[in-house]
Parts: C-alpha cells; structure tokens; sequence
C-alpha cells in the first residue's frame, strides 16, 4: 500500500517514550501509515489491508524497536469522525 492512509488523533502512552524516542516514533508511524504492518501475522496482515481499502474498522501493527521491547500501534474507527491512533507497548493494554 503506497497511500498514506489517515489515522486521525495520536495518543502515545507515557511509557513509550520511555524506550524509544521520537525519531523513531515519527519512523514507527510513518509505516504505519504506508500499510507496512510490521510483525502482525499473515491473518492480521490481510485484515489490516481489508480495512484499510474499505476504511472501516481498525488496523494494528506492532514493532520491534530492540531487546525485548515491541511497540504496537492501534488505530481505531476507521472512516469515522472519531478516527484515533494509540501508541502502545503491549504491557500497557
């Protein structure tokens, strides 16, 4: 997926900021954006993709950024007003 697809408002956790910073951050939602999911499996990968083009639903992609540390990115309400992106490490959920 070349687009940039919206995520609306971004909420990053405290605790990411913590472990990386915002370079990689920026990095981070930039693929995003561009549909590069990351790690999600092959499942999570296609209905990210479905989402996506259709513009309803959610889309997760998740990231390692070293160590044992991944960063999950969640954006929710696709195609909605309420658009939103969280940025998470999962021990944060």
């Amino acid at each position: 997926m070349a687009a940039r697809l919206a995520i609306g408002a971004i909420h990053v956790r405290p605790e990411v900021m913590e472990w990386i910073g915002q370079e990689t951050l920026d990095r981070l939602l930039m693929r995003h954006r561009r549909g590069d999911w990351g790690l999600v499996d092959g499942r999570d990968a296609r209905a990210n993709t479905l989402a996506a083009y259709h513009q309803q639903g959610g889309l997760r992609s998740v990231y390692d950024v070293g160590g044992e540390i991944q960063v999950w990115i969640i954006t929710g309400d696709l195609g909605l007003d309420s658009l939103h992106t969280t940025v998470l490490i999962p021990s944060d959920e």
